[in-house]
């Protein structure tokens, strides 16, 4: 091969798929993912068992939100990702009764629908330690959340991004309520 053809082939082909690979890696890495949903602790607003789309940028951008549904590293096994909402922000005193959520003694308003209230077990009360998130499922009765863990509440650093959309399956795809 001569010198111009090779020079041709490296500038024409392999360059740009080579930015082009950087870039989606990048964009992966800090910007968009996708996660696995396998259980029914999100249902009905995250159907089972479907892909999400993970917004990355926007906790980093405002923050961590209660009410927000986010994607995190599990705290008993960091290696594992889960998808809950937030329910309780740092400093927070969260108070689970039968049917209701309490945080700091005062009522959380929950008008979701989609949202199971009948909590039927996880009683008590937790104190959110500063810098960290206490997170419960939609579909309580089922959900293994904040309320059942050894360790019981979630860094800010183990939080990967918002969970904006469900992708797949197709008929299915809606976007992801982001607040009670």
């Amino acid at each position: 091969m001569g010198q111009q053809k090779r020079q041709n082939w490296l500038t024409g082909w392999l360059l740009p798929i080579v930015i082009g690979v950087a870039i989606a890696l990048c964009i992966r890495q800090w910007v968009v993912s996708a996660a696995y949903v396998p259980s029914e602790s999100m249902y009905p607003t995250i159907p089972n068992p479907c892909y999400i789309l993970v917004n990355k940028l926007a906790t980093n951008l405002h923050g961590v939100k209660r009410g927000e549904v986010v994607v995190f590293h599990f705290p008993d096994e960091p290696t594992q990702l889960y998808v809950k909402r937030v329910v309780g922000l740092p400093g927070d005193k969260v108070t689970v009764t039968p049917t209701s959520v309490y945080i700091n003694g005062k009522l959380l308003a929950e008008p979701n629908p989609k949202i199971s209230k009948d909590n039927t077990r996880g009683f008590g009360t937790y104190q959110v330690p500063a810098g960290h998130y206490f997170m419960m499922g939609d579909n309580r009765p089922v959900s293994d959340d904040s309320r059942f863990w050894t360790n019981k509440y979630v860094s800010r650093s183990a939080i990967v991004g918002e969970a904006d959309f469900v992708l797949f399956p197709f008929n299915k795809i809606t976007r992801i309520a982001q607040h009670f």
